[in-house]
């Protein structure tokens, strides 16, 4: 007679509990990028453009918006919360205590750091506006200036003690480029802002960069805690390292929008040929690091078709259709989204703690306000 015992009922029920917390363990999240349709708006003056040649975003008990205004070689600061100009930092362009600045980062509201398109300083201020020190530097022979533009292959400083890392720029002509003379060349070095004694970060181009033909040599970087991570316009691929004295290694990240054979151009390369490489056919440009939600923002642009050289030219201050990747910190893929021309100005851009911000001042957007900044939430849903 078969005796009943409770063993295998319970090894049974423990197998399949084990299989079901299994099946959960490997569930996938699907994620999407949304537009919210949640704005903000910012009133300007009629010495500020609704389109900046670059935005900073810092977060605290008041979100603050930085906006540089070359016009008035001034740094706007906007309460994000009241949706207000707080303050504008204006600076001489001429005197003991003039300069001319391009670029700029927010360390923090008393740590704001200028850069000047030519000259080796760096101008340390805070939100008085008062100068503080001027840190003066040498970059080695084969570097023009520091490059730390704030909305073009957006690379933002970040100070690593007394070191300030921060992209840096090779001199030459684009066309006498070799990927010999390439391999030569780092992307980023460290300022000690004490001394103002420079060293170059060892990271540099991918050994095949130019093997196609001659790209531009545009990129965009992160570092933060000794992790670099790069985007080259020119590539499919990501390049990340842990630490200074490990070497880049590469991980594919296409986007499905572009095309597979990354564009190059001839070194007898006319205006018009290099304007239908820089601004119609398949490029990468910005890479931003989200510390909300801990993903990688990679924008890209999907070739474009036009029929005259006016239509070419627009292309410069009109962008087209334009790509969204969002990465996770292991630079895997989680989505991409396509954005019509017409809506969105996609170098003008920040990241708050809801999400991307990105600017609706598209010259060609219907609802544009010349008196006015605008953004709209775009938003990282997973599923």
């Amino acid at each position: 007679m078969y005796k009943f015992t409770a063993l295998p009922f319970y090894l049974c029920l423990f197998s399949v509990l084990i299989f079901s917390c299994q099946e959960k363990e490997v569930e996938v999240k699907t994620w999407s990028l949304v537009a919210s349709g949640e704005k903000i708006i910012i009133p300007l003056d009629d010495q500020t453009s609704n389109i900046s040649p670059g935005l900073e975003y810092l977060a605290g008990d008041t979100p603050y918006l930085f906006n540089a205004n070359w016009n008035a070689n001034s740094l706007q600061i906007f309460d994000l919360e009241n949706q207000v100009l707080e303050k504008e930092l204006i600076f001489e362009r001429e005197g003991a205590d003039g300069f001319e600045w391009s670029y700029f980062h927010v360390h923090t509201l008393d740590s704001i750091f200028l850069f000047p398109p030519f000259g080796k300083q760096i101008v340390l201020t805070d939100t008085s506006g008062v100068i503080k020190n001027r840190i003066r530097f040498e970059l080695p022979e084969g570097y023009s200036n520091l490059f730390p533009h704030n909305s073009y292959y957006v690379s933002p400083p970040n100070l690593n003690g007394k070191e300030l890392i921060v992209k840096v720029r090779a001199e030459g002509r684009i066309t006498e480029f070799t990927q010999e003379k390439l391999d030569g060349l780092v992307l980023s070095g460290a300022i000690n802002l004490e001394s103002g004694a420079t060293r170059l970060l060892p990271h540099g181009f991918p050994s095949d960069y130019l093997s196609s033909g001659q790209k531009q040599l545009e990129y965009s970087f992160h570092y933060q805690n000794g992790r670099t991570v790069v985007s080259f316009m020119g590539d499919h691929r990501l390049y990340h390292s842990n630490n200074e004295a490990s070497v880049l290694e590469s991980k594919e990240g296409k986007s499905q929008y572009l095309d597979d054979q990354m564009p190059f151009f001839l070194k007898d390369v006319d205006s018009r040929g290099m304007s239908e490489y820089a601004f119609a056919k398949s490029r990468y440009e910005s890479l931003v690091y989200d510390s909300f939600r801990k993903v990688y923002y990679r924008f890209a642009y999907p070739s474009v078709q036009f029929e005259t050289d006016e239509e070419l030219r627009a292309l410069r201050n009109s962008p087209g259709p334009f790509v969204v990747m969002v990465l996770d910190e292991n630079l895997n893929l989680l989505t991409e989204s396509k954005f019509e021309a017409g809506t969105y100005y996609p170098t003008n851009f920040f990241v708050g703690e809801k999400g991307l911000y990105i600017s609706l001042s598209h010259p060609d957007n219907p609802e544009i306000q010349e008196d006015e900044m605008a953004f709209e939430l775009i938003k990282l849903v997973g599923n």
